[in-house]
Parts: C-alpha cells; sequence; structure tokens
C-alpha cells in the first residue's frame, strides 16, 4: 500500500506576517510519527509544502507521477482551505485514491470537513492507530466502519464511528520518520537557538487546563499523556548521534506539568552538553525546578503570559495572576535563564487601556523577547463558541487566522485600532534605551550577534516595508 502524507504549502509571510525573516520552519512532527507507525508496513512518503517552494497544483503532478493508494493531509485552520484543494486535485487525478484529513481543523469541524464531497474520510484526534487500522483495512479490502476515531461518507451521508482511545504509552510509538524527510530544509527562528543543528521533539500530548482560546484539549481528550524520561533521552541521543544535533527544542503545549518528572528529565539531560528549551506556564515553575533546568542547559524558557490585566486573565480562565508571571520571569533570570513571553491582543473584555496594561507586563518583567499576536479563535474552543458574546468576527476567511490579521474584534475596539495597538506594542517593547541595552549584554558569541541583528531587521521590516 503506497501512502502519501502531505503537509499544505504555506508561506512565510502567511504564518508569520512581516516578520517572516524571523520565522520557525520545523519538520511536521505529526506527520512524522504518523509515518513512523505506517511504514513498518506500507510504503511511505511525505510532502512538506511549509518548506518547500511549491503549490497545490505542483503537489497534483506528484500524486500523479507516484499513484499513492492513500493520500493523507494534515491541516490547520490557516491551511484548510488549501487541503480540501488537494483533496480536489487527487480526486481529479484518480478518484479511486482515498483522501483522508486530519489534524486540528478536521478534528474540530469533522462533519464539515468529511461533507466536502472530495474528503471520503476524515480521523479525529491522535491519527497514529487510527490510521493504521484505516490503512490496513483498506489494504485488506475490509470495511471501515468499525474503526474507532472516524468520519467517514457512505452513499453521499456522513457516519461517525465511536471515538477512539487517547495513547496511553506514548513510549510505544516509533521514533518520527525523520528520514522521510531532508533535514537540512528546516530552520527554527534564529531568535529561538543558540546552537545548530536544533531539532524540536514532543514530550508528551495533551494540556489539563481549559484555557478559552485554545483547542488543545479538544485535540487531545482526556489530559495528559508523557513519555518517559528515558524515552526522550534515547530519541536526543540518536538525534546527536545521526544528525549532529547540538540544541533541542522541547515544543509540547505545556512543559513541565510533572515535578518529579521534570527534575528526572533535567538530571539526565545533564551529561549530554545540550542546549535547550522549553514552554512553560508561570504557575508551574519555582527556583528549584528552574535552578536544575537551567543546570542542565536550558537556556530560555517561553511563557504564555496572554495579557497583562487580571480581569482579561480570568475571562479567558487563564488561571493564573500577574504575580505569578511576575515571580515567573524574576526567577527564570535569577536561574541564568532568558525569560520570553507570548502576548495576545484583542481578548474578550480587551479595551486600549488592558492592551496598554499587556505591553507594559512585557517590559516590567525585563522579558528577553516579546511576541504580540492578535486574538484569533480557531473553530473547536471554547471562545469560538462564545465569541459573539463579547464582539465580532470581522474576517471569516480560514485563511487569514494566522494571529497576524484581526480576524475577531471586541465591543468597544475596531480592526484600524486593533492593527495600530499591535504596532505600538512592538514599536514600545523594542525600540527603547532598556532593551537595547539588555541585548547587548546578553552577547557572548557571533551566534548571539546574528540573532540580535536579525530581530533588528525583522522589526524595520514589520515596521517600513
Amino acid at each position: 500500500m503506497k501512502i502519501l502524507l502531505v503537509f499544505p504549502p504555506i508561506l512565510g509571510e502567511e504564518r508569520y506576517g512581516k516578520l517572516a525573516r524571523a520565522g520557525s520552519y520545523l519538520p511536521p512532527l505529526g506527520l512524522l510519527y504518523l509515518a513512523g507507525v505506517l511504514e513498518k508496513r506500507h510504503e511511505v512518503r511525505i510532502i512538506d509544502g511549509s518548506v518547500l517552494d511549491i503549490t497545490v497544483e505542483d503537489m497534483g503532478r506528484e500524486i500523479s507521477s507516484w499513484r499513492p493508494d492513500i493520500v493523507g493531509v494534515s491541516a490547520y485552520t490557516p491551511t484548510f482551505y488549501r487541503a480540501l484543494a488537494i483533496a480536489r486535485i487527487v480526486k481529479e487525478t484518480d478518484p479511486r485514491i482515498l483522501t483522508v484529513l486530519g489534524g486540528p481543523h478536521p478534528t474540530a469541524c469533522p462533519e464539515e470537513t468529511a461533507g466536502d464531497k472530495n474528503v471520503d474520510v476524515v480521523v479525529s484526534g491522535e491519527g497514529e492507530q487510527t490510521f493504521k487500522e484505516l490503512a490496513d483495512a483498506v489494504a485488506a479490502s475490509a470495511d471501515i466502519s468499525g474503526i474507532k476515531g472516524l468520519y467517514y461518507k457512505r452513499d453521499g451521508k456522513v457516519f461517525q464511528t465511536p471515538p477512539r482511545e487517547r495513547i496511553s504509552r506514548l513510549d510505544e510509538l516509533p521514533m518520527p520518520a525523520r528520514h522521510l524527510l531532508d533535514m537540512r530544509l528546516y530552520k527554527p527562528s534564529v531568535m529561538h537557538y543558540k546552537k545548530m543543528p536544533a531539532f524540536s521533539i514532543m514530550c508528551g500530548r495533551g494540556c489539563p487546563y481549559k484555557c478559552t482560546y485554545c483547542s488543545c484539549s479538544k485535540v487531545f481528550r482526556g489530559g495528559v499523556t508523557l513519555r518517559s524520561p528515558e524515552n526522550i533521552i534515547a530519541e536526543i541521543k540518536y538525534l546527536v548521534k545521526e544528525y549532529g544535533a547540538r540544541e533541542i527544542m522541547v515544543w509540547d503545549d505545556t512543559f513541565g506539568l510533572a515535578k518529579k518528572w521534570t527534575l528526572t528529565f533535567c538530571e539526565l539531560m545533564k551529561p549530554l552538553n545540550l542546549t535547550w528549551s522549553a514552554w512553560m506556564r508561570v504557575d508551574l515553575v519555582n527556583p528549584e525546578v528552574l535552578g536544575k533546568m537551567a543546570e542542565s542547559g536550558c537556556w530560555h524558557i517561553s511563557y504564555g503570559v496572554e495579557s497583562g490585566n487580571q480581569k482579561v486573565l480570568d475571562t479567558i480562565k487563564k488561571g493564573i495572576t500577574i504575580e505569578q508571571i511576575r515571580n515567573a520571569f524574576r526567577w527564570t533570570h535569577q536561574a541564568g535563564m532568558e525569560a520570553r513571553g507570548t502576548y495576545i491582543l484583542g481578548l474578550p473584555n480587551e479595551t486600549r487601556q488592558t492592551m496598554a496594561d499587556t505591553v507594559n507586563i512585557a517590559i516590567d518583567t525585563s522579558a528577553d523577547y516579546a511576541q504580540f499576536q492578535l486574538l484569533t479563535p480557531y473553530p473547536g474552543t471554547e471562545l469560538w463558541d462564545e465569541a459573539r458574546n463579547y464582539g465580532e468576527f470581522a474576517i471569516k476567511d480560514f485563511s487569514k487566522y494566522t494571529i497576524w490579521f484581526p480576524v475577531f474584534i471586541p465591543k468597544g475596539l475596531t480592526s484600524e485600532g486593533l492593527l495600530k495597538a499591535h504596532r505600538a506594542a512592538y514599536r514600545r517593547f523594542y525600540f527603547r534605551a532598556g532593551y537595547f541595552w539588555q541585548s547587548i549584554k546578553k552577547i557572548s558569541d557571533w551566534g548571539d550577534v546574528k540573532r540580535v541583528l536579525t530581530g533588528i531587521l525583522s522589526l524595520l521590516e514589520y515596521f517600513y516595508k
């Protein structure tokens, strides 16, 4: 059985706006895990349109040439239309090819996705076991109605099978099939690494928190699953041996959920002499954990701060306080690591003053890096369902749902006002003497120089291009 897995094309400018120069271009770990499972019994190829200079039509020619039996397409909300376009081209090439869509958007909108005339099957949630059973059934010309986690069509009508249980033992998954892609095409943002080659890894899946703007709990229902620290270290050693990895980026939604697990991971990382980084919540850190992370090579932590206003934080059910934000940044700096923040403008109950509060908290905590993004309510989130209670959607085109467009306008604000606030946030944070000297003091090698210069060029392009 020949299976082609596809990540739809998306340009850097579409993903990162005018800050594309500083964007991250990383391997699609979800597809690589899926390929690792499928290649045990099937012939698998991957086309990653996020790093190739390729169009949907180019993909059609590749499909026509190779003639796969199944084409699986991973779709996020911004790439959903292109995923459907790929399904259309597949059917135009050969109607007998089975088209399968999965990923965050099809999981959030399974019936709508499966209802498209060119989509045969939707895989909902974690895909490894579901897609494996689907491929095996298709290879055996067997019925698929008993496979959990599917939405499929029969005689033009969409049917749903029972939900798939979460994968409880992530250690049993094979390592991501990185050998199916050219790793030289991938590069994280120059702002996010100290050493190259740098590789992203997954330590766990899911999140126990219920932030209204996030779809993680929808995609990974049933809480959190973690790989063992030993299993992760084995993958990291493989990356060092096969690819010369010098830095690791933990790409989980939330790292550090279990203190004992985190401390064990740090102890095992220490002898590897690698630099690494992670995304964490401000309410999960303390001086002990941060000290151990720094000792093991962690050099920066990114925190999802979202807002500098407590009322707004409470509205989105973030579950953190302003005091916890300040403590986390102070403790991280005291441990000798960079503390970075991501911030959202245009949240429910937002005003010009609360957006100013958000910029202020980034400045007051001496964040080493700040990303300000415009609120994008995604299908499958609580905020998507309740957004109209707080404002209105100004853009319905999913291809614009990339955090750089004023998709949602809170009551009392305007699209123009949000764009102005967005630009002002970057200007206030980065174009000040304090940040300039803070950046200069951190320079210790040419990599740091490159990082600072790239950041400056990106900001100049943002304001003047």
